[in-house]
């Protein structure tokens, strides 16, 4: 069995807060086409990315990868593989100062996934910068996971987004 973690990055600034730049925002879909992989990896990582400098228009050439060292650090998941399933603990995005604990648990049994989304905004020199980070973790064969998770619903959906004024 393979995780196949999906991950949709969306980027913005205080010019996209409002119409018609939240429009194109809220437009990013939760989900797209994952390429066909032929990797054996125990776990994938698909990395999309979306941003305002580029109105919002999502990278569909991104490759899926091993889901390696650095992506562990860059990604506040942890990834256990178990008898009865995975399980995934999504770690949120809290200061750094604090130990990390996992705000959500979930165990995904074969063929099944999950939806975990976040968001936080990061202060820089010219203002605020703005992330939306969604999860979706399919636990199953790797070439399946397309057509698993638009025939069916995910496990769980989990909505850590806060009001971020």
């Amino acid at each position: 069995m393979q995780t196949l973690i999906q991950i949709i990055e969306t980027w913005w600034t205080g010019a996209s807060r409002g119409a018609p730049g939240s429009v194109l925002r809220n437009a990013v879909p939760e989900r797209v086409s994952i390429p066909d992989c032929a990797l054996s990896d125990p776990v994938l990582l698909h990395l999309v990315r979306s941003c305002e400098s580029r109105q919002f228009a999502i990278d569909h050439g991104t490759e899926v990868v091993r889901f390696a060292q650095q992506h562990s650090e860059a990604f506040p998941l942890t990834i256990e593989h178990t008898e009865a399933g995975v399980h995934v603990a999504f770690l949120g995005y809290h200061a750094r100062r604090r130990p990390a604990k996992a705000v959500s648990d979930v165990l995904l049994k074969p063929n099944c996934w999950v939806r975990i989304i976040g968001n936080y905004r990061v202060a820089q020199e010219s203002g605020w910068v703005y992330r939306k980070v969604v999860f979706n973790i399919f636990h199953g064969p790797a070439l399946r996971a397309n057509e698993l998770m638009a025939s069916k619903p995910p496990v769980a959906r989990i909505d850590h987004q806060r009001h971020l004024w």
